[in-house]
């Protein structure tokens, strides 16, 4: 077995603390839908927010 790199090492532990928030929240009753965004709309919401907040 090839061992993981840091960056896939990283991006595993964020997949599963993501599943882990999602079956955590469905356990007390909450539905969360994932929130897919590509690289250019997150850039975009992110120079919104930012705008917004650094007035």
């Amino acid at each position: 077995m090839k061992k993981m790199t840091e960056k896939q090492k990283a991006r595993l532990f964020q997949q599963r603390r993501n599943e882990n928030f999602r079956a955590s929240n469905r356990l007390e009753g909450f539905t969360i839908e994932p929130v897919t965004l590509t690289a250019q709309e997150a850039l975009q919401r992110i120079g919104e927010l930012r705008r917004h907040y650094e007035r």
